[in-house]
């Protein structure tokens, strides 16, 4: 009795773990925050094109591309706002911009999703 109701308590934990998981997986599973060094390069990239980094509440990489980024603006006139870059060579460079989920290619939109 007690082994087999140990065996189901683990097992129902098991369960749990992996349903946990896998929610978690969902919804963060297109990027994953930037490293110190990444944030860094890529605010700057930010401020090199829209000329400030105000706002700024998130940078995040592709998971599946790690060559691009979303930087999560929160402005006072537009709201929230992704602004999404490609890493090429050394250096980080703006591709688009828009609502989160609505700028750019399906690959760009997928990774907005992080703004949210």
């Amino acid at each position: 009795m007690g082994s087999h109701s140990l065996r189901r308590s683990a097992i129902a934990a098991i369960a749990l773990a992996v349903t946990a998981a896998s929610v978690a997986l969902a919804g963060g599973s297109y990027a994953r925050p930037a490293t110190r060094s990444e944030r860094s390069a890529i605010v700057a990239a930010l401020k090199a094109n829209d000329g400030s980094s105000a706002g700024v509440q998130g940078v995040y990489v592709s998971r599946s591309d790690s060559s691009l980024a979303v930087v999560c603006v929160r402005t006072p006139d537009a709201g929230l706002r992704a602004f999404v870059f490609h890493h090429t060579g050394h250096a980080w460079r703006y591709l688009t911009s828009g609502p989160p989920g609505a700028a750019g290619s399906p690959t760009d939109r997928h990774l907005e999703r992080a703004c949210h």
